[in-house]
């Protein structure tokens, strides 16, 4: 006999956090509570209102996949034609489609990459994301939050003064950065005139989504006549990682919670490698349970950007653990 529950829980955050999109100070994820020959397995719903989910729709795909999902699930396969009736939301699908691996993975007693087919990392390294912000803000912002410990910077980009924000971490932070601006520019024209102009001597590691997902003739022209490798981001989803995005995009940036499982992640990693494409780890804003998954299918991949759980001012799990700009497992401290 088993038993699914959804529960809802606020992370408030450490600062601001804006993007191009929006901006919020506290975070509502949910977290799905699978028990079953009494274990509990937890799985983390980080849901993105930019892929049109919301609390109530979660709550109420919830609601629908557990009055029609057998009494008794013995595999993954038993939940699949269950998420097909509801037309589930990825996030929700990845928090459901985990809690039951991390269920399985106590009662066997083997990790979650023996059951998934991947390999496993104790530690991580991870870049740190800086929020939109005024730029006269920046130097305070890198010295009290001793953002220099991190290997590379994570630049949320799309407002007024982006120049001017790039210019002023790269003044305050001596490592390579990256730039994210959420489909938060437009113009390959003007993209193509801060690569080579002012941004040309800045060690920037790759652009990520400067366009609208929608935006292929844009990256197009961008691609082959960029500096920088540009990666996808908002453009793929659950989807097949295919040679039209190859012809967009130098890399992908894959989240499970856009993915909605860990399967089809790792088949968008290898598919991505296979074309050639460079390949990133991602997280939305996350308590360590589901920074702990996305380590599951980080490894090989090119870039990791897990600093979800150090935005909050206090993880509810304590899964993990930062120090000098490396993420370890908190069990193997």
């Amino acid at each position: 006999m088993s038993n699914w529950k959804i529960k809802e829980i606020e992370l408030p955050l450490r600062f601001s956090w804006t993007i191009s999109r929006n901006s919020c100070d506290t975070k509502k994820n949910l977290i799905v509570e699978y028990n079953s020959h009494s274990v509990l397995g937890l799985g983390e719903v980080a849901f993105n209102s930019r892929y049109g989910e919301t609390m109530e729709s979660i709550k109420k795909e919830f609601e629908k996949f557990v009055s029609i999902c057998p009494k008794s699930v013995t595999t993954l396969a038993d939940l699949e034609p269950v998420f097909q009736k509801v037309n589930i939301s990825s996030s929700l699908r990845f928090g459901i489609e985990s809690a039951f691996i991390h269920n399985m993975a106590h009662i066997a007693d083997m990790s979650v990459t023996q059951i998934i087919g991947s390999n496993s990392l104790s530690k991580v390294k991870t870049s740190f994301s800086i929020p939109i912000m005024d730029p006269s803000k920046i130097a305070g912002f890198i010295k009290e939050n001793n953002l220099t410990r991190f290997s590379a910077l994570k630049l949320k980009v799309g407002a007024e003064n982006d120049l001017d924000f790039i210019k002023e971490v790269h003044k305050n932070y001596d490592g390579p950065l990256r730039i994210d601006a959420n489909e938060g520019w437009s113009n390959p024209d003007e993209v193509m005139k801060l690569l080579e102009g002012p941004l040309k001597k800045f060690n920037i590691e790759f652009l990520e989504q400067p366009f609208p997902s929608s935006s292929h003739e844009e990256y197009l022209k961008l691609k082959p006549i960029s500096p920088v490798e540009i990666f996808a981001d908002e453009s793929i989803t659950n989807g097949e990682v295919n040679r039209d995005l190859a012809n967009q995009f130098h890399g992908v940036n894959i989240k499970l919670m856009k993915s909605g499982s860990y399967f089809k992640a790792l088949n968008q990693l290898r598919a991505a490698r296979e074309l050639g494409m460079k390949t990133m780890v991602g997280c939305m804003v996350e308590t360590s349970l589901g920074i702990n998954s996305a380590i599951n299918i980080a490894y090989g991949a090119d870039y990791l950007d897990l600093d979800g759980f150090l935005l909050l001012e206090k993880d509810p799990y304590n899964y993990l653990y930062e120090d000098s700009g490396v993420i370890f497992l908190s069990h193997l401290h």
